[in-house]
Parts: C-alpha cells; structure tokens; sequence
C-alpha cells in the first residue's frame, strides 16, 4: 500500500486527508501501518482525495 508516501508527496497531514476523504484519521493510521485492509469505498475515496488511481494506491503497476 502506497499510502503513505502518496499522502507525504501530496503534502498532507493524516488530518487532512481525512478531511478530505471522509475517512477517521484513526483509520487512515491503521491502513498505513497495515493493522486494517481499507474497503473499495475507502480506497475511492483516498484514490480520490489524493489525485491518484487505486492501482496506484495499492502499488500495481500498470503494464503499457
């Protein structure tokens, strides 16, 4: 999970994206650290707020 380098490259804190993804910044460290696997809505919602794909999210590289 890129997560939480994707957050850091957008310059936010765990608050802020959490505010802008709808999601508790108590959940958001839990998905960064691994301890929670984040649902399909939660990773659109991230993917979303962050300006990035799921895939991207999750680390899979898109073959061209």
């Amino acid at each position: 999970m890129n997560l939480k380098p994707l957050r850091k490259a957008a310059h936010l804190t765990q608050q802020q994206l959490a505010d802008k993804s709808g999601i508790s910044r108590v959940t958001l460290t839990r998905i960064e650290t691994g301890a929670c696997n984040p649902s399909l809505d939660s990773l659109r919602a991230l993917a979303l707020a962050l300006g990035c794909t799921i895939d991207e999210l999750l680390g899979e590289s898109i073959a061209s």
